[in-house]
């Protein structure tokens, strides 16, 4: 498993899913942010070269407002040359910055956003209950992002340092316990399980009585 330090910046290549207003207004920040750029003296194509294809794609790009066939078609050809142009821009950009992310940021192209860890919180508001059967013991606690399952975990009241937990795994954010002796207390604990195998125990309950 790769770690948070083994994280390279890249240049990504979003543009074909891009609204032709945003490739526009975009591209319009990468040429200014790529013009004079010191770290960037000779990228391919030239600043000079991007900011012609630009300049092109924008002036045909109000000619199609007027839904003119000719004009689209033209804008389209047009947006499929800035595209390619930037694509180049970013392979050339790429090499140069070897993974700096300061100067890949200098650039304004989009970059690959380094994975967050989910951090979990505690789970939160634990009750219990007894359940509409004899025997049973219902657990709950507020539902949370970023978890796969919960680990109700129980054992008779007052414990031990010998004894035994039963853990019952649920999906959701609460579960009935099954089975137990009636006059008993128990004593339960929770934890919120995340994506990527992460614990977080919650607060401990002594149960009520076991009707």
């Amino acid at each position: 498993m790769k770690s948070q330090s083994d994280f390279i910046p890249s240049v990504t290549k979003p543009y074909k899913g891009w609204s032709d207003k945003k490739l526009a207004t975009d591209t319009i920040k990468i040429q200014t942010a790529m013009t004079d750029n010191p770290d960037f003296p000779s990228p391919v194509p030239s600043v000079a070269d991007y900011s012609e294809m630009v300049g092109a794609y924008i002036s045909q790009l109000g000619k199609a407002g007027t839904r003119d066939i000719n004009a689209i078609a033209a804008k389209n050809a047009r947006r499929r040359e800035l595209i390619d142009a930037t694509i180049m821009l970013g392979t050339s950009v790429s090499l140069t910055a070897n993974g700096n992310l300061e100067m890949l940021v200098s650039t304004c192209l989009p970059l690959r956003r380094q994975s967050q860890p989910v951090v979990l919180a505690k789970p939160s508001n634990f009750r219990c209950t007894n359940g509409i059967n004899p025997g049973e013991l219902d657990l709950k606690v507020d539902t949370m992002d970023g978890v796969v399952s919960f680990n109700f975990t129980y054992t008779v009241y007052p414990p031990t340092e010998n004894a035994v937990w039963t853990t019952v795994t649920s999906s959701k954010s609460s579960c009935t316990i099954t089975g137990l002796e009636p006059g008993k207390k128990f004593w339960i604990r929770v934890a919120a399980i995340g994506h990527k195998g992460q614990m977080v125990w919650g607060e401990t309950l002594q149960s009520p009585y076991v009707q």
